[in-house]
């Protein structure tokens, strides 16, 4: 999931990301979430949004090249 383009964000939102996270994870679909900025990183960690089970990467060409998408 690439957040790139997304300059600020709500709690509400935020929330309903990670939820989305965590119902593609019960169906075995792993995700990357990538272009995250400060502003959001810190909206999510206010409303206790752990990071730890995520894979976080600076960019979406990171994400990519982690999946070995890239040729």
């Amino acid at each position: 999931m690439d957040l790139s383009g997304v300059l600020i964000i709500d709690t509400m939102v935020a929330h309903q990301i990670f939820q989305l996270i965590k119902a593609l994870k019960l169906i075995g679909v792993t995700c990357t979430l990538s272009g995250i900025r400060p502003e959001i990183a810190q909206t999510a960690i206010q409303i206790g949004i752990d990071f730890d089970e995520l894979s976080v990467v600076s960019s979406i060409h990171q994400a990519l090249a982690q999946r070995n998408l890239l040729q």
